[in-house]
């Protein structure tokens, strides 16, 4: 099997991978209700008199009642364990959030600018997918010239053909470049770093101290989600119509449409969960540093590019990954893995 159809075979596993997660989300929802056996939703899964609502949710109840409540601290310290082992994974496994703006507002397929695509500037020649390092003089599109004495040597990076080892350099045509290692690029939310998601966070606890109820629950999109299948289901099983039914999908189709930076901007699950997973070092994708293109001079940067959360995997501290699996599938020399630990 091809190089390339490794990687298609792997993206088809982490997108099917997510896709059957989400669905059985919902599917363990209509098996609860199908069964009557009250196993609830992912915004508070439980078995009969035991709930166990989400780690927001848990602080709004105990903010609304002004005080520490036994019930939702211990279930609030359960989802702390599960966040710390496996981090924001909630966001890209569970979420419906995602898929609901894939489907009211697909994107093209385009090859990310700057990044690894078709067409970019290589070092290795046209058409091997790897750009040409941002450190190179001259034009963007300059390639390795062929030395005085012959015929260039041309690396190929990415194929079983050519290797730009260390031990190779020295007689690459573009030593000089291939033996100089890149610095990792870097990603924009690399790190701890408190943005609006956490001012709608404190917003959401300060209203449900004030009004004495969870607030943000009336808008949330896990639950409204929910609560709408739920609406669908009490439709046709009991023949029960509802304003719901016009009322949620209505308020979900303009948070995933008109408020298009939801995830990242706005959501305060999303800022608890990204605080808490400060404790996760299991699952995080792991660069093997002597395979990544950036060890040989390359600039490359395709894990960054189409990387959701924007981060970089070489960086220590990405609390902000959800385990979504791009940057493994992304990477054109395979360096990068998804690992329980190092």
């Amino acid at each position: 099997m091809s190089d390339k159809e490794n990687s298609a075979s792997k993206k088809s596993r982490f997108r099917m991978a997510r896709g059957w997660v989400a669905f059985a989300c919902v599917a363990f929802a209509l098996a609860g209700m199908a069964f009557r056996v009250g196993i609830g939703t992912p915004s508070a899964f439980g078995i009969q008199q035991i709930s166990a609502i989400c780690p927001l949710g848990a602080l709004e109840t105990m903010a609304s009642a002004k005080g520490v409540m036994l019930h939702p601290l211990l279930l609030f310290a359960l989802v702390v364990v599960l966040i710390a082992l496996v981090g924001k994974a909630f966001c890209a496994w569970m979420c419906p959030v995602p898929w609901l703006q894939k489907f009211f507002r697909p994107r093209k397929h385009s090859a990310a600018k700057g990044g690894v695509g078709r067409g970019a500037p290589t070092k290795g020649g046209a058409g091997h997918g790897v750009p040409a390092s941002r450190n190179d003089s001259g034009a963007a599109s300059a390639q390795v010239e062929p030395s005085a004495a012959g015929a260039a040597q041309i690396v190929e990076f990415g194929e079983e053909q050519a290797a730009c080892a260390p031990s190779a350099c020295a007689a690459c045509a573009g030593a000089s470049a291939c033996a100089k290692a890149l610095a990792p690029v870097g990603g924009k939310r690399d790190g701890v770093r408190l943005d609006s998601r956490h001012a709608v966070l404190v917003g959401t606890l300060a209203s449900a101290a004030v009004f004495g109820f969870p607030v943000f629950c009336l808008i949330c999109p896990v639950g409204l989600t929910f609560a709408t299948i739920i609406g669908l289901w009490n439709l046709v099983q009991f023949n029960e119509p509802s304003w719901a039914l016009i009322i949620f999908p209505i308020i979900l189709i303009a948070e995933v449409t008109v408020l298009r930076k939801w995830c990242s901007k706005i959501c305060p699950i999303s800022a608890l969960v990204s605080l808490l997973s400060n404790l996760n070092v299991t699952l995080r994708p792991r660069v093997k540093t002597d395979a990544c293109l950036r060890s040989r001079g390359v600039d490359c940067h395709a894990c960054v590019d189409v990387c959701p959360e924007q981060l970089d995997p070489h960086s220590k501290r990405i609390p902000e990954c959800s385990k979504c699996g791009k940057c493994v599938e992304a990477c054109p020399a395979k360096a990068i893995s998804s690992k329980l630990l190092k």
